[in-house]
């Protein structure tokens, strides 16, 4: 191991006897020294880098004064330690003067080498000691800075998984209540056992995904491993979303080596691999896109590649496109929903089994591809998953009589066709004229054509959200007294009502709401109570 490197001491001195005998007590000090006669040379010398300067004042070109207030001026040199050492400017002004201009300490010749070299000592201590400080500083406020931001990532979390689970779940109890409030015809109660199932199997997956990640961190997850062909897997998937893509105008191409290879893998988790990626990839390709899954084996893997003309993933994101929790927009705008979990799972289940998983993209709105390479070898088996038990809930109760909302015209916004089928059923039921539409942009067309007396509005909308909407509502002249408005939405916290109640709505209700408390809410704007 080399031995420490002796701390440079710059001496800058025009006498030859004394920047000699300075030098020399240095060095015998164990330091290294480098001299210079004039202030200009000692200027450069310290750009150039010195632990510490012992600075004469009375120079040839530049008082020592002069000097040290350069050095201080410098972000180079502002932090090095100058002790004035004069032989001529001895008197108390004169240390006033120089410690006025920046320098740490004032000796004067003659002076003992004990004396010189326990001051030299004291002050590198001292900027040793405020170099620690300094970096001390600047990691707490890393650290502190690092927390706020997993605050801040917590928080948005939790609005986002609130919003999650509330939407699919004011759907399932709105029409759970419909449905037993009174008799329906054969149409009404198969959209209401569809829209139930649809949002209950929603939710179902969310859950699931949460206790994904939930065995995943406490390395609780296991796997059942047994000969796997993946190509069925990959069909699996596919037969899946075919529907979904079929209504977005997708046209998947499946490319699938024809020898047929197996791995040993877990079917049910490699199937949730296969279905987590050509999900992604229809939500996010356009209309009309395209997405390709192919099949092919390298040597001792196999890789399976699901790539689209989509959307993309911007440079920036992807990097992190695997974290938990992570999504390229978690606003009350974006237009895809889902808790920012799936490709950390699919990351984690891939090399619990021995793969990878990579991503790539060009840019936004240039596609992205996703490879999972998987080897033919065996992988170790272990347990199996416990069985999920689901809680059963409680039978609600019915609601309360109809409120008469005869005459009112309600417009309802939402992105939710489930949310907007059901609030239109509630309210028709009371005797209102009841219109619906899924955007801002639709909605301000709306409120111009049909002059509505209510207007309910969810928050988290594409593009523009229920906040942009009432505040433009309001700024066309739509006032509180001509066109009251509720908030219906399943961002529940306080500071959420709090910013509805802020942008321009009357109400806040949190969903899922008790569509007996919606009517009411809606009277009460109405003047209909009492």
């Amino acid at each position: 191991m080399s031995a420490e490197q002796p701390r440079r001491i710059l001496v800058v001195d025009d006498n030859p006897a004394t920047l000699y005998s300075t030098a020399r007590m240095l060095k015998a000090g164990g330091f290294a020294v480098v001299q210079a006669a004039t202030g200009k040379q000692g200027i450069e010398c310290a750009f150039q880098g010195a632990d510490l300067v012992v600075l004469d004042v009375n120079l040839p070109d530049i008082n020592g004064f002069e000097v040290c207030k350069t050095l201080r001026a410098n972000k180079l040199t502002a932090r090095v330690p100058v002790i004035h050492l004069s032989a001529t400017f001895v008197k108390d002004v004169d240390k006033v003067m120089g410690l006025e201009a920046g320098a740490d300490g004032y000796l004067t010749h003659p002076v003992e080498p004990p004396v010189l070299i326990a001051t030299v000592n004291a002050f590198l201590r001292a900027r040793a000691a405020e170099d620690q400080r300094e970096r001390l500083l600047v990691s707490e406020r890393a650290a502190r800075a690092e927390a706020e931001k997993a605050n801040r990532l917590k928080d948005d979390f939790l609005a986002t998984l609130s919003h999650e689970l509330r939407t699919p779940l004011n759907a399932i109890v709105g029409w759970s209540q419909l449905l037993r409030r009174g008799p329906v015809d054969a149409e009404e109660l198969a959209e209401g056992l569809e829209a139930i199932e649809r949002n209950a199997k929603a939710q179902t997956q969310l859950i699931a995904d949460l206790l994904d990640v939930s065995r995943i961190t406490s390395g609780k997850l296991c796997l059942d491993i047994q000969p796997v062909d993946p190509g069925a897997m990959i069909d699996s998937a596919l037969d899946a979303v075919k529907h979904a893509a079929a209504a977005k105008g997708i046209h998947i191409n499946r490319i699938l080596d024809v020898q047929a290879y197996t791995v040993s893998a877990d079917p049910s988790r490699l199937q949730q691999v296969m279905w987590n990626l050509v999900t992604n990839a229809v939500k996010f390709t356009q209309k009309g896109g395209r997405i390709s899954v192919t099949l092919q084996r390298i040597n001792s893997h196999i890789e399976i590649a699901v790539s689209d003309n989509g959307e993309g993933i911007l440079p920036g994101l992807l990097p992190h496109i695997f974290d938990r929790f992570q999504q390229g927009d978690a606003t009350t705008t974006r237009q895809h929903g889902g808790l920012g979990l799936g490709l950390a799972i699919v990351k984690h289940l891939v090399e619990m089994h021995g793969g990878t998983v990579t991503a790539s993209s060009p840019g936004k709105g240039q596609g992205s591809r996703f490879v999972v390479s998987l080897p033919l070898a065996a992988v170790s088996a272990g347990g199996g998953d416990p069985l999920r038990t689901h809680p059963t809930a409680a039978t609600p109760t019915l609601p309360t009589p109809v409120v008469n909302l005869q005459g009112l015209k309600i417009l309802i916004v939402d992105d939710d066709a489930d949310g907007r089928s059901l609030l239109r059923r509630v309210l028709s039921d009371c005797g209102a004229e009841v219109s619906d539409v899924e955007s801002t942009r639709d909605a301000l067309e709306t409120i111009q054509k049909l002059r509505p007396n209510i207007l309910v509005s969810d928050i988290g909308m594409p593009l523009l959200d229920g906040y942009d909407l009432i505040k433009e509502v309001r700024s066309r002249g739509f006032t509180p007294q001509i066109l009251p408005a509720v908030a219906l939405t399943a961002f529940a916290r306080t500071e959420d009502r709090r910013r509805a109640m802020l942008a321009g709505y009357q109400i806040h209700l949190s969903k899922p709401v008790d569509p007996s408390e919606l009517t009411a809410a809606i009277a009460m704007l109405a003047g209909r109570t009492g």
